[in-house]
Formats: C-alpha cells, structure tokens, sequence
C-alpha cells in the first residue's frame, strides 16, 4: 500500500512539474506583444542612416515575422557588435525607445538564440 502511495504521488508531482515547466520558445509577436514597434533604423556598411516609422509597412513587415519562434539564449551578456558585424545594422524602437536590436537577437533586453529566417528577414530590410 505504502508503495502504491509513493507511485501516486510521484506521478501526481512529475505531472505537477512538467505542466508548470515554462516553454523555452516564445515567438516574435508575443515578445513585442505591449511594446509595438512604431520605428525601424538601418544602418548600412557605409554609416547611412534609414528609418522606417510608416507603420502600415512596419506591420507589413512584422506580419512575416510574427510567428516565428525563437529560443532565449542562456548567455545574456551584453556582445559585441564587431564579433557578427556584416555592413549593417537595424534595431526596432517604441516611442523613440530602443527595443531590439535584430543583428544581435537582442529582443526587449533578452538575446535569442539566431534564427536563420529571421535573419533573411531582416536582410531584406538591409537592401
């Protein structure tokens, strides 16, 4: 009976764990979800400046993000920008606020793991 006790409560405990375990992914939308982006800087190789505040073309752009996925990286030290460094750079702000940094997967404060779709993406905004 004793045995039969401490099996129940090992099961009970283990599903106990695994639907409190928080999912490491999260996706584009639900990072910025209380923070929209309202303005997109670009700078290019040759220190060029662009900023992108029309915010149907933002949206336009977010929306073939939005649902992707990414995996918050487990080193949250700050990195340096020379180590990935490609000739361009391009960061999200809210209301003149810097929120993202896309070159660095540098979400809210939070880097993320690279996403290699994300980084197409983000290339485009580039050109």
């Amino acid at each position: 009976m004793k045995s039969l006790l401490l099996y129940i409560t090992l099961l009970v405990l283990t599903a106990c764990l695994i639907s409190c375990q928080k999912d490491d992914e999260e996706s584009f939308k639900s990072i910025y979800l209380n923070k929209g982006i309202d303005k997109i800087v670009i700078k290019d190789k040759n220190i060029n400046f662009r900023e992108i505040t029309d915010i149907e073309r933002i949206n336009k752009w977010t929306a073939n993000v939005d649902e992707l996925r990414f995996i918050r990286d487990e080193n949250q030290e700050e990195r340096d920008f020379l180590l990935i460094y490609d000739g361009c750079s391009v960061k999200a702000f809210h209301q003149n606020e810097e929120i993202g940094d896309f070159k660095l997967s540098k979400f809210n404060g939070v880097y993320y793991k690279r996403n290699a779709e994300f980084d197409k993406q983000v290339e485009l905004l580039c050109k």
